[in-house]
């Protein structure tokens, strides 16, 4: 059975849409999501599980009322005690964590701990944990399995290639020289400096290939998200940084590519549908027959690459300087990113002054272990109000 935290989102609803497309039953045990009850509760009705959880106390109330006045016996659960409960229930095999940002956290570790099989769609809880995350997952029997396209594909590359993922991560490192995730380089790729200045939200969150939330179109747009995911394959695959390269791959059909250590280069292509991702991230280790379409020889036709240059893109830059400092460096950049973000999309700061203030974060840091959840989250509470404070002094 599976916990699908975040099933409102795009992740999760292209989950509820491959898992109903499979021939083999799948049953679900919960659903959850932060505000959107009309959505949750048309999934509800769709897919009964046996326990749904939303973030407010009065949506609790609503949604109870109206599992009842529809005679549908799904369990109705509120805020963090109820994302702990559907995250360790005996009867949970997997869970997909696509909440956004940090809520993802203790939910997420709280699945591990319990030796659940974690369906990471989150790079957010696995950064800010930094190593916490994998040493625990390697203690519980845990496995991660990255819904991430990139580093699914890295995954799927790996498995075919007799690399099977476990948590003992020496054997990967000793057959791999090194990585290369692809980026579309978002909307604004060719954009001078002059360009870039008149940004708006509303432009920012278009991307061209993928159809995403809000934080997450804004983070493409930046190259914080191809930053994040270069922490978070060092991470996963046990990576220093200079083994992490990074290539401007317009067409989005080629996702990753692994250079092995006897000079062979395999590389993982598709259709951009995240659907992929996900459906490898549920059949794993094995793969399901899907709907999807398979490429095109056409499609190869006109494949582009371009190298990034320095100094591009400074989000991407400053990603690449926290994974280096180490410690909580990069769980500081998240939570300086995710309050750049919120205001910029409130009109509040320019798209440029995004990278100044997460820089702002770094510099002004206390370096320390992530050796605890409790520490992990004090980190981040504490760069969240700096970063605020700092914005609204700036920017009056």
């Amino acid at each position: 059975m599976i916990t699908i935290l975040g099933s409102t989102g795009t992740i999760g609803i292209n989950t509820l849409s491959v898992i109903s497309k499979m021939k083999k039953s799948y049953p679900i045990f919960a659903l959850t999501a932060n505000k959107n009850t009309k959505l949750l509760f048309k999934q509800i009705k769709e897919y009964k599980p046996a326990y749904a959880v939303i973030s407010n106390e009065a949506d609790t109330v609503y949604l109870r009322e109206l599992c009842k006045t529809n005679n549908i016996k799904t369990k109705i659960l509120s805020g963090r005690h109820g994302l702990l409960y559907v995250t360790e229930h005996i009867k949970v095999k997997n869970v997909l964590s696509a909440i956004v940002g940090a809520a993802a956290l203790e939910p997420t570790i709280n699945a591990i701990k319990n030796s659940k099989n974690i369906l990471l769609a989150n790079k957010e809880s696995l950064i800010m944990s930094g190593s916490l995350m994998v040493k625990l997952a390697s203690k519980s029997g845990s496995h991660i399995i990255p819904v991430d396209s990139e580093h699914n594909a890295i995954l799927q590359i790996m498995n075919t290639h007799g690399l099977q993922y476990t948590n003992n991560r020496s054997l990967i490192k000793n057959n791999i020289n090194h990585i290369t995730l692809t980026a579309s380089g978002g909307p604004f790729l060719n954009f001078t400096k002059k360009q870039l200045l008149k940004v708006t939200p509303a432009e920012a969150v278009k991307h061209p290939k993928w159809k995403m939330g809000k934080k997450i179109s804004i983070d493409s747009a930046t190259m914080m998200n191809k930053g994040l995911e270069i922490i978070e394959a060092s991470i996963l695959f046990n990576l220093d940084p200079k083994q992490i390269k990074i290539l401007i791959h317009p067409e989005s059909i080629v996702h990753a590519l692994v250079a092995f250590t006897d000079g062979s280069v395999i590389s993982h292509m598709s259709k951009h549908d995240m659907r992929v991702a996900i459906s490898y991230a549920i059949s794993w280790p094995d793969r399901l027959k899907t709907d999807i379409q398979e490429l095109k020889n056409i499609e190869f036709e006109s494949l582009s690459f371009q190298k990034v240059k320095k100094n591009q893109f400074k989000c991407l830059d400053l990603c690449i300087k926290a994974l280096k400092l180490g410690h909580n460096a990069p769980n500081v950049l998240n939570a300086a990113n995710e309050i750049a973000v919120e205001n910029f999309l409130e009109n509040k700061i320019k798209f440029l002054d995004i990278p100044v203030i997460i820089d702002y974060a770094l510099k002004n840091m206390q370096l320390i272990k992530n050796n605890s959840l409790k520490s992990i989250l004090s980190c981040d509470q504490q760069t969240r109000k700096q970063v605020s404070d700092y914005i609204k002094n700036k920017w009056k």
